[in-house]
């Protein structure tokens, strides 16, 4: 298992041993992918206009890789505007807490989600993503494994002594030497 940079020293992403890209880009691949999107939505969702679906999730992708693109290049813009507590009784910890991203639309619900763990204030490391086909993670496989990935990821932190941002980029360095 690898962490790579996404960029500065603010988003990141965990490459899993075996797995040819990290998984950031690995749920925006899949996600533009209008083959995977038209089998997911067959056999997730019945009676639904396939086309228009598929191209709200690539409008969806377009917009979430818009925020990534705004925040890396803007040094006043903070990770936290896209990212958000998976919990809401986690609002005030700070250490290694779930998150979840994503786009804020007025018009339609967005069903993408980029899952994180907050490092320190505007350090995220990302674990996953899926389509949200439920209210909670538990309610559907999909979710349920990045769910899992999420604690396994969080777990694989505190294992290796990450306590804050410093320790965090020292195992960053460990991990790459190896």
């Amino acid at each position: 298992m690898k962490i790579v940079r996404i960029f500065a020293e603010k988003l990141f992403s965990f490459h899993f041993d075996g797995e040819t890209e990290n998984e950031l880009e690995r749920v925006l691949n899949l996600w533009n992918d209008t083959n995977y999107l038209f089998k997911f939505a067959k056999k997730n969702i019945p009676n639904i206009d396939l086309s228009k679906y598929i191209q709200d999730r690539i409008d969806d992708v377009e917009q979430i890789n818009n925020i990534i693109d705004e925040i890396s290049n803007n040094d006043q813009t903070n990770l936290s505007t896209f990212f958000e507590p998976l919990k809401t009784t986690d609002f005030g910890l700070k250490l290694l807490t779930l998150q979840k991203g994503k786009t804020r639309q007025q018009k339609r619900s967005n069903h993408l989600r980029i899952y994180a763990i907050k490092i320190d204030e505007n350090c995220y490391v990302i674990t996953g993503g899926a389509i949200k086909l439920s209210q909670k993670m538990h309610d559907h496989p999909t979710t349920l494994i990045e769910y899992e990935k999420l604690v396994k990821c969080r777990e694989f932190l505190r294992e290796n002594g990450v306590i804050d941002d410093e320790s965090f980029f020292e195992l960053i360095i460990e991990l790459n030497e190896q």
